[in-house]
């Protein structure tokens, strides 16, 4: 017969494969917390797997772009997680204003020619010119808000002959598409759609999908070297409702793999004749629900969660990082630039719609202040870094596990847990 102490004994040093496996089948953070504070065993297992999960995680917490001058080529990275806060980066002398578009460490900008250029500052690596998008009148003075979005679908440097381009581009936000190889783009025919624009799209699964601010959702299909205009599928129509309509909306698919629109809604006032000022009031978040079987659209419901994901929102390209990956942030939580210029641009008072918005009770937060030498300058941007440009920069992360995240205490865990039920983000605060 197995005595107390024995079973208590053999529960504590389970095979870690059996403990790994148990871990992977939670999907709430503070559960997985927990797990780790069982015993000093439970905690090395529940290290290793963070340290699994961080290393095939698809999306490392991004870091926040700043510009210095006008006139200069440097700009300033802003990282949530390290230590030493502020570093410094090269940026090309391609452009002195907006950058409309930061996917897997590309930065995306148009010059007056209506060129579009990415170009990648964490890499020496040559920049990347995509053809003249031939539809659009540019002048000279507001040419850099002409395009709204640029989204690739891959890293060019990982997949040179398949990537490929989405934009949204002026006038009334249609839609263009360019494969790696082609010599020109392909402008997707919407005269059915007129009265529909867009303001964010994501690759996801093996279509492409595009949202616009009156939650309209359209897909459509990439595949194949056809240089037709791909059919637009109408998900959802333009809703009639206030609350439907938002002042900028995104798409984000979760850690989990799930697909969710995010609304964002802002307080405008005229401060003066013709004048406007706006602030964000708050974010509304559906999750949109496929049939499993064949992946049809069925439905959208709103939620009040990320699947517990921390979600980067503004020019760049909307991505979703796991708590896991990102501890000293808040679970289902919203971290936005500003990227709204349909008043005045950013006049009078510059990009400095900035924050943090908690789902859970719709508060605010700050993650850093708005400067006012900042006012003339381009907007704060997200990019996405290497995985190893911590290291890369030689930064004092000594005291950190893999991806710059301190370890945890199992003292610390035991303590927190018990007194912040739900808050992930308490547990390993640094």
């Amino acid at each position: 017969m197995i005595s107390k102490r024995n079973s208590k004994s053999n529960w504590e040093y389970l095979p870690e494969l059996c403990l790994l496996t148990v871990l992977e089948k939670i999907d709430a953070p503070i559960s997985q917390v927990q797990f780790g504070a069982v015993s000093r065993h439970w905690h090395s297992v529940f290290n290793t797997f963070l340290d699994y999960k961080r290393r095939s995680s698809t999306n490392p917490v991004p870091l926040l772009l700043i510009p210095s001058k006008k006139s200069s080529t440097k700009g300033k990275l802003y990282s949530l997680q390290a230590k030493s806060k502020v570093s410094e980066i090269e940026l090309p002398k391609l452009h002195t204003w907006r950058y409309c578009g930061s996917c897997f460490g590309w930065l995306a900008a148009v010059n007056e020619r209506g060129v579009i250029t990415l170009s990648n500052p964490f890499k020496n690596v040559s920049n990347i010119s995509l053809p003249r998008l031939k539809t659009m009148d540019f002048d000279t003075t507001g040419y850099q808000f002409t395009v709204s979005k640029v989204v690739l679908s891959d890293d060019p440097l990982l997949y040179p002959d398949s990537y490929v381009v989405v934009v949204i581009y002026a006038p009334d936000a249609q839609l263009a598409v360019h494969k790696s190889g082609q010599k020109d783009w392909i402008y997707i025919d919407r005269d059915e759609f007129r009265e529909f624009n867009f303001s964010d799209i994501i690759f996801h699964k093996s279509l492409v999908y595009a949202i616009g601010c009156g939650s309209n959702l359209f897909s459509f299909d990439v595949n194949g070297t056809e240089v037709l205009s791909p059919e637009l599928n109408m998900l959802l129509p333009n809703l009639p409702t206030e609350k439907d309509y938002s002042d900028q909306a995104y798409l984000v698919k979760s850690s989990m793999g799930n697909l969710y629109s995010i609304h964002k809604h802002l307080d405008i006032e005229e401060i003066e004749e013709n004048v406007y000022a706006h602030s964000t009031k708050r974010f509304d978040v559906f999750k949109l629900i496929f049939d499993e079987e064949n992946g049809k659209f069925l439905e959208k419901k709103e939620v009040n969660h990320i699947d517990g994901d921390i979600v980067f929102v503004g020019d760049n390209k909307t991505l979703a990082v796991s708590a896991l990956d990102f501890p000293q942030g808040q679970p289902n939580s919203i971290y936005f630039t500003d990227d709204y210029f349909y008043h005045n641009l950013y006049e009078p008072f510059g990009p400095r719609d900035i924050g943090i918005f908690h789902l859970k009770d719709g508060s605010f937060g700050k993650y850093y202040q708005f400067k006012s030498s900042h006012e003339e300058l381009p907007p704060y941007i997200w990019i996405s870094p290497p995985v190893d440009y911590n290291s890369m920069q030689g930064n004092p992360l000594s005291d950190y596990n893999v991806s710059g995240n301190r370890g945890i205490e199992p003292a610390q865990l035991m303590s927190t847990t018990n007194q912040c039920p739900g808050k992930f983000s308490s547990v390993a605060k640094v």
